[in-house]
């Protein structure tokens, strides 16, 4: 089962955000920034704060009925966009709780008309920086976000970009922004000071000239840009080469997993081919363990590819868990943090330096495969085409996900780079 965050939020029926109900400007909002799915639900009678008695048996009133918007998504996405909806929401009451998602069959990809461009896809609110910002605050805005990048503007136009390799090559971070939380809050809070004391700015440590893409750009032509640079995402630039927005590598799988609903469909899913077989596109040589591999060779596996992960399989090759880089640090006794973080960021062996580090090693609890693994592992058979593999992958958050054959074998390995190369796959025999 999947942890998703349930947000309510309570308003009137009268509520108005500019010309429009709120109730439809928050359900236009939710919708353009690709939330997963939100229900608007009207009460027939209820009170609030105001202690005012709202019915709709009242016949000498104007009914100004209760209003329950409910919203479940991904804890991240919540994270992301609850601030403008607190800013939406003036009156009112506005609710969040973690919930089970027990069953969720994601709607079959649909065709995406041709006409869709970036503007219709990308993220509109996303955080930037100047190239005067601290390098401090820069990786302040990054750490536990569901983005890994922010775009530095000038004057509104995009001068650079900062990703997560900028932060560790040139601004001194000695951890991927992703490892970050994983950290002890010691460790973390002195790795920040440590950066402070360096004063650098975002000007510092930046890619400039970024590669833009325009607002405009039909959604194939930015897929095919990130795919041939092998880049995650583009600061988008409106006519006038002021900063708009970002469109994401994430931001094409979820608007193929959601679709349009439109008759005005091509053959493919706006330019992108959604029947591409995952056999195509999949690694055949994915990093595995078995339940009892040692944490030396587990992490070795980790670091073996680029996927920063390794699945965890039985002696008849069935899928049973996932390791990540993550997992590793979050489940280790925080005295191992250096030796393994060393083992992670250079792609070394995992060696304990010290005879304190050893002795830690033999009475820690976390020691194989078994003990760091998560059970939570996305599966896309061998006969799926992209289309069906990106609908679970965006459907669960998941990064990878394990291709197995009709006996549950694995037998590849996809991640998100993979999918949108097989989204721009030419058709047989073209």
């Amino acid at each position: 089962m999947e942890i998703a965050k349930r947000v309510r939020i309570y308003i009137n029926d009268e509520d108005r955000h500019g010309h429009r109900s709120l109730a439809a400007a928050l359900l236009a909002f939710l919708k353009d920034e690709n939330a997963a799915g939100a229900t608007l639900y009207r009460a027939t009678e209820g009170f609030g704060a105001s202690g005012d008695l709202h019915s709709s048996r009242l016949a000498d009133v104007r009914w100004n009925l209760p209003i329950v918007i409910e919203w479940i998504d991904s804890p991240e996405r919540v994270e992301r966009l609850m601030p403008q909806v607190k800013g939406l929401v003036r009156q009112g009451l506005i609710t969040q709780e973690d919930t089970e998602v027990v069953l969720h069959s994601p709607v079959p990809v649909r065709g995406i008309p041709r006409r869709v461009t970036v503007a219709d896809v990308m993220s509109r609110d996303v955080a930037i920086v100047t190239p005067e910002t601290p390098l401090q605050r820069v990786i302040e805005l990054v750490v536990g976000k569901s983005y890994r990048a922010i775009p530095v503007v000038s004057d509104g136009i995009p001068v650079g970009i900062i990703t997560s390799g900028d932060l560790v090559a040139r601004g001194g971070l000695g951890v991927r922004v992703e490892l970050l939380p994983a950290l002890d809050e010691a460790s973390y809070l002195a790795e920040l000071e440590r950066l402070a004391g360096a004063s650098k700015t975002a000007a510092d440590v930046m890619t400039p000239d970024p590669v833009t893409v325009p607002i405009d750009c039909p959604l194939a032509e930015a897929a095919d840009r990130m795919a041939r640079r092998r880049l995650k995402r583009l600061p988008v630039v409106d006519a006038a080469g002021r900063f708009a927005g970002i469109i994401s590598r994430f931001d094409v799988l979820k608007t193929v997993a959601g679709g349009f609903p439109t008759a005005d469909v091509a053959s493919g899913v706006g330019g992108l081919r959604i029947d591409t077989p995952v056999s195509r596109v999949m690694r055949r040589d994915p990093p595995l363990v078995h339940a009892d591999t040692p944490l030396p060779e587990v992490l070795q596996a980790v670091i073996s590819t680029r996927l920063n992960r390794a699945l965890v399989v039985d002696v008849d090759r069935r899928v049973v868990g996932l390791v990540s880089d993550a997992e590793l640090l979050v489940r280790l006794t925080p005295s191992l943090h250096p030796g393994v973080l060393r083992s992670l960021m250079d792609r070394l062996p995992f060696a304990s330096s010290t005879e304190e580090d050893r002795a830690e090693r033999r009475h820690m609890k976390a020691r194989t495969a078994a003990d760091l693994m998560t059970a939570s592992v996305a599966t896309v058979q061998q006969d799926a085409t992209v289309g069906d593999a990106i609908a679970i992958l965006v459907g669960g958050s998941h990064k990878v996900a394990a291709v197995v054959d009709g006996d549950g074998r694995l037998v590849g390995i996809l991640d998100r780079a993979d999918l949108l190369h097989g989204l721009l796959q030419p058709e047989r025999g073209g």
